[in-house]
């Protein structure tokens, strides 16, 4: 086997965590904000105190500099913000994508790459669909606004504390007039 066929078998191992492509985010935006955006990549470094009033507002920590984040831009004005992020599943990581209106509700959330044997019942409209509206504003918690899927347990909680933490960070993002 030469070296780039090793390469190619590498890049498709399960569980190996990948940077997603600007096509897969460009695409996945342009299906829920519409065909004639542009994404501009935000530089989300933060500093110690921006870190500090993240993780108070978001009731808890979250490695937030690896979320990778973009301005929506609809005819040159900003129309909201995606961010890409992964979370912990039961073994493997959850990559998934929640797109913001510009007023900092959710417009929706994919889930980009699912690696766990059980629970990708996230995947489904049903299950990402009860966090379209939400913002830093509501719970956004099992139990309290979100209904968990029995036997994907781990990955609802995941995903969603993974959302609200997103949703801090946009309230954060617009409060500071990056966005």
């Amino acid at each position: 086997m030469r070296f780039s066929d090793w390469m190619l078998v590498l890049c498709f191992l399960p569980g190996i965590a990948v940077a997603q492509s600007p096509e897969e985010v460009t695409e996945t935006t342009r299906h829920l904000f519409g065909a004639s955006v542009r994404l501009e990549e935000l530089d989300l470094r933060f500093g110690s105190e921006a870190r500090a009033i993240l993780t108070r507002r978001n009731d808890g920590a979250h490695p937030w500099e690896k979320v990778s984040g973009w301005r929506v831009l609809r005819n040159g004005v900003t129309a909201g913000a995606v961010f890409v992020d992964n979370v912990k599943g039961k073994a493997r990581p959850i990559t998934y994508l929640v797109a913001f209106h510009i007023d900092g509700g959710i417009l929706g959330m994919e889930v980009l790459r699912y690696r766990e044997s059980h629970g990708g019942e996230i995947r489904s409209p049903m299950f990402r669909e009860q966090f379209t509206g939400k913002s830093a504003a509501d719970a956004i918690r099992i139990g309290a606004d979100i209904r968990n899927i029995s036997g994907a347990t781990i990955s609802c909680r995941s995903v969603t504390r993974g959302a609200r933490a997103l949703a801090t960070l946009m309230q954060y993002l617009m409060e500071e007039r990056i966005l």
